[in-house]
């Protein structure tokens, strides 16, 4: 009997977001400024609490033994920890040539979306083609200043196309247990494998000047005009000191 459902069964083998040391296709330019890696005040760490590769702007994201129209998703958080400076971060993908294993082609039969702080900014394959191209071209993915945060989410669905059945076979159910009479498809065997990676970056902003400090600064301000009020009432006094002083000596003169 073929019973149509989902490759819930399937062991489709691994689908790797992993950091590799084979060469990509091609370098990507990053914007001016821009080096592989994130400085250490720039935070970058998922739901599960793993963080990006500092160092090298590596991100590692592990899905296995995928179910047919499962949607497995993932949330980045980035933060700028430093007091006076502000960043851009950059993000992309960067395949890695002939990683693909296995009889499902992965990279065709998933599709994958990007979203920043929920708003979604590209659709297509797991390698970076869809309405943009992030295997080509690094995305900017938010302007940080001292204490903001961003957070950058994919959602990846192995949908493929058209339909799959598996043959479950046939089995009887009586009094004196399970029978089994058609031991079915035998799917095992079917797996795919690919890997890739994301790229983080960030730049230092030029244009921030940061909050003022010293006598510039708000605080700095409130100090000076307390100072000139201060100075004020003293010229004040003196004045009328002064004039207190010449009625004095007049009043001896009368």
């Amino acid at each position: 009997m073929n019973v149509r459902k989902l490759y819930r069964s399937l062991i489709c083998g691994l689908f790797v977001l992993i950091f590799s040391v084979t060469p990509a296709f091609a370098e990507v330019i990053l914007p001016e400024g821009a080096v592989k890696g994130l400085p250490d005040r720039i935070s970058a760490m998922d739901s599960s609490g793993n963080p990006v590769n500092s160092s090298t702007g590596e991100y590692f994201f592990y899905v296995e033994d995928m179910n047919y129209g499962e949607v497995y998703t993932k949330d980045v958080q980035l933060m700028n920890l430093c007091d006076d400076k502000a960043y851009d971060v950059y993000f992309y993908i960067e395949p890695i040539p002939e990683s693909k294993m296995g009889d499902l082609d992965l990279e065709e039969a998933c599709v994958c979306s990007f979203y920043l702080d929920g708003e979604k900014f590209y659709e297509g394959t797991i390698t970076g083609i869809g309405n943009i191209v992030l295997s080509q071209k690094a995305k900017n993915i938010g302007y940080y200043e001292p204490g903001d945060s961003h957070t950058l989410s994919c959602s990846i669905a192995w949908v493929g196309e058209g339909d799959y059945y598996i043959d479950e076979g046939h089995k009887l159910v009586d009094k004196d247990g399970t029978h089994i009479l058609d031991p079915g498809m035998e799917i095992d065997n079917s797996w795919g494998e690919i890997e890739f990676k994301w790229i983080f970056s960030a730049a230092v902003n030029q244009s921030y000047r940061g909050p003022k400090t010293g006598l510039l600064s708000i605080d700095g301000r409130i100090w000076i005009a307390c100072i000139a009020a201060v100075g004020v009432m003293i010229l004040i006094l003196l004045i009328l000191l002064i004039g207190s002083k010449k009625n004095v000596k007049r009043k001896k003169a009368n």
